[in-house]
């Protein structure tokens, strides 16, 4: 018997949505969601999925398939920044290409540059300039003046706007893409130089250690970090004000579950959390269709739930909860 030499199985949020209704007999086999138990289902589906990131859920490092590492780019004296898509910041990203400029720069919209690829940041990854990208230039002055690309089909390329002052050659270019979105929790942080060598640096647990520095504007290489996480975006707060603008801090973060905006949507998450997904929205669901929840479905939602949280061991913390061997 042949195998299907595929593993390539995903759902929608209509797939997910219509086998919590199936496992609290609102739904028999082949009968379709009428649309407005699909509305209260999917609105459900997502206020699940949001309070499953992160640590949220009292086992921090479950969601390693929305782990991402950030770069941001400091500036001088700077000490607060705002992460995310809508920041007036626009320093931080998950990819970023690095090259140095190749005829000195006095004026205008036109820049050499040595390379208008990179392979050196992110071993193994490649990154090209492209059109309306965020370009960083390290001035002669030691600050980085961030504008956009206008044309990067070769060098020289066309910037937006007419850089602050003087950029000699050899200075650091940075470029890149998409901003980084707001995260929910950090892992880890670290202060890496141009030579790629990192130096870790500690995150407040609690405001109080930030709030006691005797001096908050002090200059010099951030040590810690206070991160807090904002309605839009997560704010960044170092316990010195940085001077050299050729380090970057790198996070480890985790980031927002995707929303699901129709029932179209794929699932972005991986294929063994699917069946916690389905009994726990099942569970949610229940009392919203005055279903009663019986021990079978506690058991298939216990193991379902148990199975997916377990699947990393060695990157979730131990953890109590009430209830798990009875009705939640």
């Amino acid at each position: 018997m042949a195998t299907s030499n595929s593993w390539d199985f995903s759902q929608t949020a209509a797939g997910i949505i219509q086998g919590a209704l199936e496992d609290i007999n609102v739904l028999e086999a082949g009968e379709s969601v009428d649309s407005d138990d699909s509305t209260v289902a999917l609105r459900t589906l997502n206020q699940l999925v949001k309070q499953w990131q992160g640590s949220a859920d009292m086992a921090a490092g479950l969601k390693i398939h929305t782990r991402h590492r950030i770069a941001l780019f400091l500036g001088v004296n700077q000490t607060q920044y705002l992460i995310g898509p809508g920041s007036s910041d626009a320093r931080a990203t998950t990819a970023y290409g690095r090259t140095t400029v190749s005829s000195a720069y006095s004026s205008g919209t036109s820049l050499s540059v040595t390379a208008l690829t990179d392979t050196t940041t992110k071993v193994g990854t490649t990154v090209t300039m492209t059109t309306a990208d965020i370009i960083g230039v390290v001035l002669d002055d030691g600050t980085i003046a961030w504008t956009t690309i206008s044309a990067a089909s070769s060098s020289p390329i066309t910037i937006g706007g007419t850089l602050a002052s003087a950029a000699a050659v050899g200075n650091y270019v940075y470029w890149f893409t998409s901003r980084a979105q707001r995260f929910v929790d950090i892992e880890d942080a670290r202060l890496r130089d141009v030579e790629l060598i990192d130096t870790k640096v500690d995150i407040y647990t609690d405001v109080s250690q930030y709030e006691s520095l005797p001096q908050k504007d002090a200059t010099g290489d951030p040590t810690a970090i206070l991160v807090e996480p904002l309605r839009t975006q997560t704010r960044v707060t170092l316990n010195f004000a940085p001077q050299e603008m050729t380090d970057q801090l790198h996070l480890t973060v985790i980031y927002p579950s995707e929303d699901y905006d129709a029932t179209t949507d794929d699932i972005a998450y991986p294929q063994e959390w699917l069946a916690a997904l389905e009994w726990e929205l099942a569970r949610r669901l229940a009392p919203k269709f005055n279903k009663r929840w019986t021990e079978t479905h506690q058991t298939s939602w216990l193991q379902a739930t148990q199975i997916a949280r377990q699947l990393n061991p060695q990157n979730t913390s131990i953890y109590f909860q009430p209830h798990m061997d009875g009705h939640a």
